[in-house]
């Protein structure tokens, strides 16, 4: 939606992103949607290729309310597939593509999905025979193929009539009460479970960033995040599409394609990970290059350097904002309005997003005065419809009076500014990723050699946090076996890169891990396996 029509969301937002959409379909449909691999996709060939999609869903049985996994990096293939999914009214399953088999048929079986879309890319192990293994658990594998994207010319008047019917057709008669999208969370347990995302819920929070965090300019950014994420979708896809602008697609984050991009397609916002933006201003071009076009440089999940904020401030005149949220909350719940002021950017994590109401509560989920920690809670008004299946989960993460219990702890300063103070969970993130550690370790306990295992988080300047694993053995073990069985069965960024084999894990009173003595023992112990990403 472009910015004139993004004024009158102030009041009034959209049933979802389909309908923004059709404002531009109906305003500017040959303006500039995609880009990839040098291949440019407008508005309409999008839609034209969503709307092919679908009738081929439909034809080989997807129905409203079905659930379609989709298995795809950022790739032209992957955005079609969500909206063809939404033209249904039914809803997008991300899979990330670093998953394990097992990993990925945990996920279908959860949440039923009938049908998995693929595609294959350079990001994935996955093969044509490797996803079909999940055909023998009932579910219909099918492959996206670039070649099968037919050019339609954005000038063809008949296209564009024949496009904006069907559009509108399929829009007057879904009700799009259906989620938008599961996208999957572990937690403590170590199970996995599909936070159901609204399509108002991801729209307001896609249109409302556009309009008081960006000031509703027409959006250009690379998209080189994992398109099953909460940041991809909203922050990313909803937020490009919200204003009209061009997401230019990358199956994964390359410093020197970030630059050679930013040069060549007047890429005005990056948004991206501490360690991310740590690679960029690291990079040899980075110094030298034509940075005029970025107004905005946004990052999240954790803290940035002072060494790699300087250099981006130093290099570039954009305005730079952080941002923290999580998948319950549809996104951003607080972000630094954009400042260039370094001493704001370094001590704080913003200010509480005005649309919504955030707190500081005790644990018992009452507000703390200003100054003093408590949990980070958040009310908005279109929040996510619970964890699929999972009437206890989502009890557990709500408050009587309609609060997310985010789990994080806080304070805020009586300017209004929210500090970090960290995750009352044991999650951590690695590379943007959240690591939860009880996954890993109950994989680790599968293995044989292993008694038990416990993981902790460490910090480091490149990933921001990396998993250290405690291992405490039954019989001989060799440390490069441990990362052969991790690998078959966890996704790369939740395998530890440190391991340290003890004679026991020590425990608390009440036979518990003792989680804070193998913290207080990290800083003096050197790695027993230093495994690399």
């Amino acid at each position: 939606m472009c910015s004139n029509s993004l004024n009158s969301l102030t009041n009034e937002i959209p049933n979802s992103m389909l309908h923004a959409l059709l404002s531009i379909l109906e305003e500017d449909p040959q303006r500039v949607a995609l880009i990839y691999d040098n291949r440019k996709f407008t508005y309409l060939e999008l839609a034209y290729q969503a709307l092919q999609l679908q009738k081929k869903l439909e034809r080989l049985g997807v129905q409203k309310g079905d659930h379609v996994a989709v298995l795809s990096t950022p790739r032209p293939e992957g955005l079609i597939s969500l909206l063809a999914v939404w033209l249904i009214d039914a809803t997008w399953v991300g899979v990330n593509t670093r998953y394990k088999f097992s990993e990925r048929q945990q996920l279908l079986n959860n949440c039923k999905a009938q049908t998995l879309l693929w595609v294959s890319n350079s990001d994935s192990d996955s093969t044509e025979s490797e996803v079909s293994q999940h055909a023998a658990y009932g579910v219909k594998c099918v492959e996206l193929k670039s070649d099968q994207i037919r050019e339609k010319t954005a000038h063809d008047a008949d296209l564009v009539s024949d496009v904006l019917v069907s559009w509108r057709s399929i829009l007057s008669i879904c009700s799009f009460n259906n989620a938008a999208v599961i996208i999957y969370t572990s937690g403590s347990t170590g199970v996995p479970k599909g936070a159901l995302i609204t399509h108002e819920g991801l729209t307001f929070r896609s249109l409302s960033m556009a309009l008081d965090r960006f000031n509703g300019e027409r959006i250009n950014l690379i998209l080189d995040l994992p398109i099953n994420h909460i940041g991809a979708l909203a922050t990313g896809i909803g937020l490009v599409w919200a204003t009209g602008g061009t997401l230019i697609l990358s199956e994964k984050f390359d410093a020197a394609f970030t630059i050679q991009t930013i040069e060549e397609n007047q890429v005005n916002v990056i948004i991206g990970v501490p360690a991310m933006l740590s690679r960029l201003v690291e990079h040899k071009n980075f110094q030298n290059a034509d940075l005029s076009s970025l107004k905005y440089v946004c990052w999240g999940a954790g803290p940035l350097s002072e060494r790699v904020l300087q250099k981006i401030l130093d290099c570039t005149n954009a305005l730079i904002s952080q941002q923290y949220g999580m998948t319950e909350s549809n996104g951003a719940i607080v972000y630094t309005p954009p400042t260039r002021n370094i001493a704001t950017l370094l001590s704080t994590t913003g200010r509480p997003d005005p649309r919504l109401l955030v707190r500081i509560a005790d644990e018992y989920d009452t507000e703390v005065p200003t100054g003093i920690e408590g949990e980070v809670q958040v009310k908005q008004p279109y929040p996510f419809a619970g964890y699929l299946n999972d009437s206890l989960a989502t009890a557990r993460v709500l408050t009587s009076d309609g609060y997310l219990k985010t789990g994080d702890l806080a304070k805020l300063t009586p300017e209004g500014d929210l500090i970090f103070c960290g995750r009352s969970k044991e999650m951590f993130k690695s590379g943007g990723f959240n690591v939860y550690p009880r996954e890993i370790e109950i994989t680790l306990e599968e293995f044989p050699p292993i008694r038990a295992a416990a993981v902790l988080p460490q910090h480091d300047e490149v990933w921001g946090q990396i998993g250290v694993a405690f291992i405490e053995p039954n019989q001989n073990l060799i440390t490069k076996d441990i990362i052969d069985w991790c690998k078959k069965y966890l996704a790369d960024f939740k395998i530890p890169k440190r391991f340290i084999v003890l004679d026991a894990l020590p425990l608390t009173a009440l036979g518990k891990v003792d989680r804070l003595k193998l913290a207080n023992s990290l800083a003096s112990r050197k790695n027993d396996y230093q495994n690399t990403r």
